[in-house]
């Protein structure tokens, strides 16, 4: 009998800049975000769309680099929404330099 074949158990992980308003004393230090398969397609259309937009600015330019998007959860109505947005300080992302 064949083998299973190992899977991933998580696809990706993601640096948040910064959260708006700040979180409080005693905010768990995870929570779960569970979408059905249709609302995740969703999501990634709308992620898709706002990534174009964003493509299309010059990167060479400080607002081009602190172009951001902003996952805003309602936790009252159990919604995402999808919006253009700024990081904090761009230069502060720029990746570390490979040593080498």
């Amino acid at each position: 009998m064949a083998k299973e074949i190992k899977t991933k158990s998580s696809f990706g992980t993601v640096r948040i800049d910064h959260f708006s308003p700040p979180l409080p004393e005693g905010t768990p230090k995870g929570i779960n975000v569970v979408l059905s398969f249709e609302e995740a397609l969703k999501l990634h259309v709308g992620l898709m769309q706002i990534l174009g937009k964003l493509n299309g600015y010059n990167r060479n330019t400080k607002e081009g680099k602190a172009s951001a998007v902003n996952l805003c959860v309602f936790t009252d109505s159990n919604r995402i929404t999808i919006n253009e947005d700024k990081v904090k300080d761009p230069e502060l992302k720029k990746p570390a330099a490979k040593k080498g």
